[in-house]
């Protein structure tokens, strides 16, 4: 729980800061700040092998680090990928960050058994990173909005207030889910499975793989569905959500790591799709001078669903834990239920609003 909170600790403010100030000031900038907090971080913790505070103040960079990335770089690809592509780009950077790191974090540690050289490892991944940034060409920065006072509506460059309302019932009731069902894949699941599911680096390893894995393989596959008019690919993604929920409550019944495995594989895929059919609305509905804002409220929201595993162990300690996937079920059936009921959010062509 401590871990948790040391990441969201760094990560949060960084959302919710970060997006406002690199549309004020540029994406390059704050990429180029959120890689070295991510090297700090990963440097601090190799401290941490002497002083536990080290690891939890590595963690607080490291957060701060990742919640500047995400929204600094998604914006930045946006910018150089003009229409969907740029939201299917930006999705498989966020999830092969997620998929790669812990696979080869878990593969150190696990032929080492020290867990500082991962951390060094990702200090000289990073830095190498920060001098490809350095050399990069940055992107015009947005200008800020400004009112035409014979206008109703803010002038090119803003969020008009129709994408805000679409922003706030269609895209974000979906949110939590895309970090919810990779969390409850690679962190839940394998704590249902009999033996030593819950605990061994290997299985784990293999939790983290295929979840985040699948996550990743399945965003190009989806994205010639794509298709920011409708709400389909939205609902998909949470419909395979539900299947992936319900898949966990016989993992917890009949203890199957085999069953585990496919319930890794169809929670990945939920987490692929609802990442590039959210992220696919966010670049789509947000102004220029917006854009690094809305995309750091997004991210906000899903980092929701990193909260699920925290919970469950808690639950755990008073009921069956086939009631608390059960309540995330009957959450994640209201979300779908409010993502169809806004549907008529979205744009329209002509007079007539494209339906599902």
């Amino acid at each position: 729980m401590l871990v948790m909170g040391s990441y969201l600790l760094g990560m949060i403010p960084a959302l919710a800061l970060g997006g406002p100030l690199t549309d004020r000031f540029g994406r390059k900038l704050f990429s180029l700040v959120a890689l070295s907090s991510s090297v700090l971080g990963s440097l601090v913790m190799i401290y941490g092998s002497l002083n536990v505070a080290g690891l939890y103040a590595g963690r607080v960079f490291t957060g701060l680090g990742m919640g500047l990335a995400m929204v600094a770089i998604t914006s930045w690809v946006k910018f150089l990928s003009p229409g969907t592509a740029g939201a299917t780009r930006a999705a498989l950077c966020t999830s092969l960050g997620f998929a790669v790191g812990p696979v080869i974090s878990g593969i150190v540690v696990g032929i080492s058994a020290h867990p500082e050289i991962a951390y060094l490892i990702h200090a000289l991944a990073a830095m190498a990173w920060l001098v490809l940034i350095i050399v990069s060409s940055e992107e015009p920065v947005a200008q800020q909005p400004r009112i035409d006072p014979r206008m109703a509506e803010p002038s090119a460059g803003t969020t008009t207030s129709a994408n805000l309302r679409r922003f706030y019932r269609v895209v974000l009731p979906a949110a939590p889910w895309v970090f919810g069902m990779a969390a409850t894949g690679f962190a839940v699941v394998p704590a249902l499975s009999d033996g030593a599911g819950g605990s061994n680096l290997f299985y784990s390893t293999i939790a983290v793989a295929v979840t985040m894995g699948m996550g990743t393989v399945i965003q190009p596959l989806v994205r010639r569905f794509n298709d920011v008019r409708k709400v389909w690919l939205l609902l998909a993604g949470l419909g395979t959500a539900m299947i992936a929920l319900l898949l966990m409550i016989v993992v917890s019944l009949s203890g199957s790591q085999l069953l585990g495995v496919l319930t890794f594989v169809i929670a990945g895929c939920a987490n692929g799709i609802l990442l590039v059919a959210g992220l696919s609305q966010v670049l789509d509905l947000a102004g220029p001078a917006d854009l690094g804002k809305l995309t750091g409220r997004f991210y906000m929201v899903c980092f929701i669903g990193f909260t699920f595993p925290t919970l469950f162990a808690m639950w755990r300690l008073i009921a069956a834990p086939e009631i608390f996937i059960g309540i995330l079920a009957v959450l994640c059936a209201l979300s779908m239920a409010q993502v169809y009921r806004a549907r008529h959010e979205l744009p329209k062509t002509g007079v007539e609003q494209l339906r599902f």
